[in-house]
């Protein structure tokens, strides 16, 4: 383990192995764990480094609104890569990661040989009715009650929560860790980023870099997002996920997997 302090952050990354660097960006309430699968893999031919967002694992949490955006994320990326000395990398985002590594692509293409995008979105969102309420009050629980009360309010009271849990019930305690793994002022500020963040979809014909797409199956709310991805990305390859939701490299890591290395072993520098 390790910590550097980048633009006035200490943010914690894991690092293994040699060769050329893959570097690792969980979403929202996830960490460097959400790519054990990942790591392990890949790290007898490759430097794999799996960061933790600010607010988020092992990573300091700010406490200001402010120093919380797409675009702080990005330049962590960018901060830690020239703290390592690293001059190219390949980028895998996933959600929220996968927002900051589509803003990376376009503001710094010369510092990435490969992206790898993972149920994400390059800023075209499907209203979701009675979200901006159910935020609120998920808010309003994380800072006078605590995370964990906001997460049962979440678990009883979101939709798409209670259909996930139901379908895959092993998932309702694995998503619980994962929030008690993030600060209070991230699990409130970040989503409010999310929505000051500009949409790219305008630019992503600009991504020249050789790029791959996963969705999971059963992702409904990321479908569109993933074909819009992939119809101006030139030449980006989109890999659907069997029998997987919004986690496809956790819940079938195999699968996942075999399709990242064989992007890896074709465009790997």
């Amino acid at each position: 383990m390790a910590t550097m302090r980048i633009n006035n952050v200490n943010l914690h990354y894991e690092t293994a192995g040699q060769g050329s660097t893959i570097i690792f960006l969980h979403g929202f309430t996830g960490s460097h764990q959400d790519w054990r699968y990942q790591t392990a893999a890949i790290e007898d031919r490759y430097r794999a480094i799996a960061l933790d967002l600010r607010g988020h694992g092992q990573s300091e949490a700010p406490t200001s609104e402010a120093e919380y955006s797409i675009y702080l994320n990005c330049a962590d990326v960018l901060g830690l890569l020239d703290g390592l000395g690293i001059d190219r990398c390949c980028l895998v985002g996933h959600s929220m990661g996968g927002f900051t590594a589509l803003q990376f692509a376009l503001d710094h293409p010369d510092r990435l040989w490969g992206l790898v995008l993972v149920d994400t979105s390059s800023g075209e969102w499907d209203t979701v009715p009675g979200y901006a309420e159910l935020r609120a009050k998920l808010d309003e629980l994380a800072r006078t009650e605590g995370i964990e009360a906001a997460f049962e309010y979440d678990a009883a009271n979101n939709p798409m929560r209670i259909e996930r849990f139901k379908i895959q019930p092993e998932q309702r305690e694995i998503a619980r860790k994962k929030t008690l793994g993030t600060a209070v002022d991230a699990y409130i500020y970040v989503p409010r980023s999310f929505g000051k963040w500009q949409s790219v979809t305008g630019r992503l014909g600009e991504i020249k870099v050789p790029t791959i797409i996963f969705r999971g199956e059963n992702d409904a709310g990321f479908v569109r997002p993933s074909d819009i991805l992939k119809e101006k990305i030139g030449n980006a390859e989109l890999i659907v996920v069997p029998g997987t939701y919004h986690n496809p490299h956790e819940e079938n890591s195999e699968y996942f997997n075999n399709h990242l290395m064989q992007f890896l072993k074709r465009v790997a520098r």
